[in-house]
């Protein structure tokens, strides 16, 4: 099986790591000027080496059995188009990107994908779903990971398949705990649904996560209230309250959010994956999200004061 991983930061340095450590040989797509031999990979109290075969061009190189996609959101039309001559007509495309994907709903999120350039470089049919639950950061040439838990596969109309089982053992094979979901539509949206409030709140006060839920966990409970609303308009209803999902973040304590991260590195954030897409799914049914938009005001308004817009 040939694997190309496109993207060499965290997410995609662990990912690319983890399947070179069991002998899958994949290939990790880097930007121009950051090729090395490879990195390392710390996670628990054991810290490896890792060979790669790292490029930073596709010249000469033909299409994957599997492309993995690991970019920040607002990225990822310019790595899709980058890495074109990868995707031939069978292979499998797994986005593992933050925030609400540009397929979620037809037609596509035009706030993620506004010139449709991700729809026309990554064909729908050849897509499969992922929510990536892990919390990784890379310093250098290594990638830390802090906290891994599980990656969600699923075909984005729901239901079971062939290639997505296939996909669960490669990454069950490589140490990442993987899960199959009939319907990664709702797990993709209940992941936004907390992360669519810490993140931009992180961001805005620089805050920790126990920090910005001790001091603003009314505004947090309102957002949510309105995220849950729209859930159950496009088909992602969320049982859970609110106050139990705090309780999940509460545990992991003073983390910082990748959010928090890309604002203090002086990185562009992702405010239209987190934000935009859910505000656009909610004008669409009519839901109001007052909250939610003073939010995303605030946010887009600090990003572009920063730079980082």
């Amino acid at each position: 099986m040939t694997i190309t991983v496109v993207g060499g930061g965290a997410i995609g340095g662990w990912i690319a790591g983890r399947l070179a450590l069991a002998g899958h040989e994949p290939t990790l797509l880097v930007r121009a000027g950051q090729r090395s031999s490879g990195l390392t990979l710390g996670e628990g109290d054991g810290v490896r080496q890792v060979a790669l075969n790292v490029i930073d061009s596709v010249a000469g190189i033909g299409a994957q059995d599997v492309v993995i996609f690991a970019v920040k959101a607002f990225a990822l039309a310019n790595a899709a188009e980058a890495a074109a001559r990868l995707i031939g007509p069978d292979t499998v495309i797994v986005p593992m990107i933050n925030g609400v994907p540009w397929w979620f709903t037809n037609p596509p999120l035009a706030s993620v994908d506004p010139q449709g350039r991700i729809g026309r470089s990554l064909p729908l049919p050849q897509v499969v779903g992922t929510v990536v639950h892990a919390a990784v950061r890379r310093e250098g040439q290594e990638i830390r990971v802090q906290h891994a838990d599980k990656i969600i596969l699923g075909e984005p109309e729901g239901g079971d398949s062939d290639r997505v089982r296939r996909l669960c053992a490669l990454f069950e094979d490589s140490g990442i705990r993987a899960e199959a979901s009939k319907a990664v539509r709702r797990d993709i949206w209940y992941k936004a649904w907390g992360n669519m409030t810490m993140n931009p709140l992180s961001a805005l006060t620089l805050a920790t996560a126990d920090r910005i839920i001790a001091e603003c966990r009314p505004l947090i409970l309102d957002c949510m209230e309105e995220a849950r609303a729209i859930g159950v308009a496009i088909g992602c209803p969320i049982t859970e309250s609110g106050e139990d999902r705090i309780a999940v973040t509460e545990r992991l304590g003073a983390f910082r959010t990748s959010m928090l991260q890309d604002v203090e590195a002086g990185r562009p954030i992702e405010i239209e994956a987190l934000l935009g897409a859910p505000l656009e799914l909610a004008a669409r049914h009519g839901i109001p999200a007052p909250n939610l938009h003073q939010l995303y005001a605030m946010t887009r308004l600090m990003a572009e004061g920063r730079g980082l817009a």
